[in-house]
């Protein structure tokens, strides 16, 4: 589903559709009467890039949940360690 091109959108992430690899773009301007929405990223290069994109090929961006590590030991406890009383 593509995003509308709308002032609310800028700051937000997207991704090309199209594109299985696409990296995570932040919106930085849109035009709102030709539907086109300008974008930065750093590519692969670890250079700055920018492009404009039609509304209609970007989705807005997904994080990947991960599901959350379980917590080890009780909290309070200390290590315990062997001595001589």
């Amino acid at each position: 589903m593509s995003v509308r091109a709308t002032e609310r959108l800028i700051g937000d992430l997207v991704v090309v559709t199209a594109l299985p690899d696409s990296p995570q773009m932040v919106v930085k301007a849109i035009d709102e009467k030709t539907k086109l929405i300008t974008a930065v990223w750093f590519g692969d290069c670890k250079c700055f890039q920018e492009g404009t994109f039609p509304a209609a090929a970007l989705d807005r961006a997904e994080e990947k949940k991960t599901p959350a590590k379980a917590a080890k030991g009780k909290a309070g406890q200390g290590r315990k360690t062997a001595g001589k009383r």
